[in-house]
């Protein structure tokens, strides 16, 4: 980043002096900022802890000022300090819609988009989604990405991928995004089970049930945890790696399992779907980086791809 960028915040130093306070500090700063964490940051900044502390505290010994009140177990952002990180933040936010027009201008990316999901949704909606998107966009290429939700949010932060399918809500200050559809659960059960002919099944019914789960860093799993409460799930319950795996363990009556409403299939006959008598479900919402060029079209991309539940 040129120095002329920084003579509008600081018309008094030399051009000499301007040229120690560069981007990649900046990127650091705002990464701090919003992770409240050094460790963190550096991670997400991909560089080592120490470079990114030692780069942040030679900022604050050019600025003479302390933007972090560092404590072994919190981190505080001094009131000057939150004046400059905003004014970093629009600095950076800037320069990546620079990078974005550029990429526009090359037309490298005019006619394709990267789609991530989350594995409980991708493989269900996906082939809709790119059907209906293809019907008004003939000539867009799309790649389909399928990863964990804690990986595509920071793919989407990182401007690696353009748009995601993630369950609401979703704390990122970085990301905005349009609601699609909601996505019911329904309790899934071997046909012959004593409650399989239920209307509906009220959460305290699943208590002593054997409840198969998803394993740890899907998003699902945390829903139905947070659903039913963790005092019902042993350490030793199964886990599998994706939703087939339990619907193939629920067929053959080794437990039960909630199952979003897209991932049914209404032709199966070796199990029954019973609505839960409180009516939960997981939002979906496709999300973009707020300063993305494309946003625009992305908004428009949500509205063609609004999904309906088969239920």
């Amino acid at each position: 980043m040129t120095a002329e960028i920084y003579d509008v915040y600081d018309q008094g130093r030399t051009r000499e002096d301007i040229k120690a306070m560069n981007l990649r500090d900046l990127q650091y700063l705002v990464a701090v900022a919003e992770h409240k964490n050094f460790s963190k940051a550096a991670e997400y900044c991909t560089i080592s802890q120490p470079t990114l502390s030692n780069q942040i505290r030679k900022l604050e010994a050019y600025l003479n000022i302390q933007i972090f009140e560092r404590d072994p177990h919190l981190l505080r952002i001094t009131p000057v300090g939150a004046e400059i990180i905003g004014i970093a933040k629009t600095i950076t936010d800037h320069a990546e819609r620079i990078r974005g027009i550029a990429r526009i201008a090359s037309r490298t990316h005019v006619n394709k988009i990267i789609m991530g999901g989350f594995p409980t949704l991708a493989n269900y909606v996906f082939p809709e989604y790119v059907f209906r998107l293809k019907q008004h966009f003939e000539d867009l290429k799309i790649q389909l990405i399928e990863e964990k939700t804690d990986a595509l949010i920071q793919l989407l932060r990182e401007r690696k991928i353009d748009v995601a399918l993630l369950a609401l809500p979703v704390e990122q200050e970085a990301l905005e995004g349009l609601a699609l559809f909601d996505d019911p659960f329904y309790v899934a059960l071997p046909y012959d089970h004593m409650l399989a002919d239920r209307t509906s099944i009220d959460v305290d019914e699943l208590i002593d049930q054997p409840l198969l789960l998803l394993d740890e860093g899907h998003c699902l799993r945390s829903q139905i945890l947070k659903l039913c409460s963790t005092k019902q799930v042993s350490d030793d319950d199964f886990r599998a790696a994706s939703l087939e795996t339990l619907r193939v363990m629920v067929k053959h009556g080794l437990g039960i399992t909630l199952m979003p409403s897209v991932a049914i299939d209404e032709d199966e006959s070796d199990i029954r779907y019973v609505p839960l008598s409180c009516h939960t479900s997981r939002t979906i919402g496709l999300f973009w980086h707020k300063s993305h060029e494309r946003a625009k079209f992305f908004r428009s991309l949500a509205e063609i791809i609004s999904y309906k539940p088969i239920r």
